[in-house]
């Protein structure tokens, strides 16, 4: 049972691991796309926004050299100028536009393809400005609408991984929680089996008394107690008289029933601390009782002659009894006295017998009366 119980207490620590380490790479996949989603955008915000807008006021200074020239040489060299433009031009009309911008931006390049003429005026290139400063505050523009978007979406993508984190961690919970609770489930019932069959190994299964084998030990350790605490302790025997005859008379399923009934009685009455009640076989029991004196012990044994009586089972076939009865012989061990154990045994075995010679239904102690 113990095999098993680790063996499914180590499959289901398995599957929490498993568990665990399916939510911790869940979670990092989750962060790492999401990372890199976010770096596209400000790659996007940088490269398609920032980058593009310096080339507009490259191409503003440009033009601007470009008419000063004119203005200066009526036969200015254009080529250089026309070569930077289209460089850097070429560059920002290359670049990432959304289908509005593009729109705006191919509107503009025809003027600017047209610009790359010798034939074209200052005035050409001082609309080419307008248009050129039009584009800067367009851009602005976009990249204004696109941080915002930008910071909606960064704060959609915290919102979407802060619940995930909270769903996989409650989920996680769950599963740990569960699995406790079965392990914690399982070492309880475990426990209360081993209690259970250790229970069992010293129990009588009729009667449910303590059996022949624990007052063995228990019995065999009663000098030792005794002399540890300094207490005067008690072997106490009793048996149902002519239980034979009751038997034979009854039948043997009423005599399981009677010894469960006389088992009952001595477990009712000796039922505190230190007291210790066993079936030793057949319809004889055993009382050991720790720290306790001669008075108390009299008064013990009357009251449990009574207690049988007063149970009110029938035995016709008694030769001192309409009702079942029975016969006690009791030794008292004093302390440090060093009574061996099969002593003891046989002093209660003897003071049973002289119950029984004088009469039965009454009690004998060794000290009074045997000698």
């Amino acid at each position: 049972m113990k095999k098993e119980f680790y063996k499914s207490v180590g499959f289901k620590l398995s599957i929490l691991t498993i568990i665990i380490l399916l939510s911790l790479f869940t979670s990092a996949f989750m962060f790492n796309s999401q990372i890199d989603k976010m770096k596209k955008r400000i790659d996007y915000i940088y490269f398609g926004n920032y980058i593009p807008v310096l080339k507009l006021h490259t191409l503003d200074d440009l033009y601007e050299d470009l008419i000063v020239c004119m203005k200066k040489n009526k036969k200015c060299n254009k080529s250089p100028f026309f070569k930077k433009i289209k460089k850097e031009w070429n560059y920002y009309n290359n670049s990432y536009k959304a289908d509005e911008e593009r729109k705006v931006v191919d509107s503009v390049n025809k003027d600017i393809q047209k610009s790359l003429s010798s034939k074209a005026k200052i005035s050409t290139y001082k609309d080419i400005l307008k248009k050129i400063d039009f584009l800067k505050e367009h851009e602005k523009k976009v990249a204004y609408k696109k941080r915002r978007e930008f910071l909606k979406e960064y704060s959609s993508m915290k919102n979407y991984l802060f619940y995930n984190m909270i769903i996989l961690l409650f989920v996680s919970f769950i599963f740990i929680s569960l699995i406790i609770y079965s392990i914690i489930k399982k070492d309880n019932q475990l426990k209360i089996l081993t209690k259970k069959y250790k229970l069992e190994s010293i129990t009588d299964g009729m009667t449910k008394l303590y059996n022949r084998k624990y007052f063995d030990k228990i019995f065999d350790n009663m000098p030792f107690i005794s002399n540890a605490n300094n207490w005067e302790s008690a072997f106490v025997i009793l048996d149902i008289d002519f239980f034979k005859q009751y038997n034979d008379t009854y039948g043997h399923d009423m005599g399981d029933i009677t010894l469960k009934s006389v088992a009952n009685s001595l477990q009712s009455y000796f039922n505190r601390e230190y007291e210790y009640v066993f079936r030793l076989g057949g319809e004889e029991f055993g009382v050991i009782l720790f720290d306790i004196d001669e008075e108390i012990l009299k008064q013990c044994l009357a009251d449990v002659n009574k207690n049988i009586e007063s149970l009110n089972i029938e035995h016709k076939n008694s030769k001192i009894s309409n009702v079942v009865t029975i016969s006690i012989g009791a030794v008292i061990y004093e302390a440090n006295t060093y009574i061996s154990c099969n002593r003891l045994y046989k002093m209660a075995d003897e003071s049973l017998y002289r119950s029984k010679e004088n009469g039965r239904n009454q009690y004998t102690i060794y000290n009074e009366e045997v000698k």
